[in-house]
């Protein structure tokens, strides 16, 4: 009984050991996301605001009856709450 109890104490151990190599690889994964992600951070709303009112109009300028700038704006504005606060905040864009 007490060898069983040692043979599962070794196995739990190699789990944490193997648990905590994953959780460091996602620590490492989750830091080098953020660094991707932070310069688009420190865009003033009033360019980001921008980019999306470019991104939302039709290629050649001219709108059409087909085109649905408010469901471009709103698909936008769901991405995060920058981009959702960028685009209210562009008359143009609504």
């Amino acid at each position: 009984r007490l060898s069983e109890a040692e043979t599962d104490i070794e196995a739990l151990e190699k789990q944490i050991s193997e648990l905590t190599r994953q959780r460091d690889a996602k620590l490492v994964e989750v830091a080098s996301l953020r660094n991707v992600l932070s310069p688009i951070r420190r865009i003033p709303v009033e360019v980001l605001s921008e980019i999306l009112e470019l991104s939302c109009i039709p290629e050649d300028g001219n709108f059409t009856a087909d085109h649905d700038i408010v469901r471009y704006t709103s698909l936008l504005s769901r991405v995060c709450v920058a981009w959702r606060k960028a685009a209210c905040s562009n008359p143009r864009m609504w």
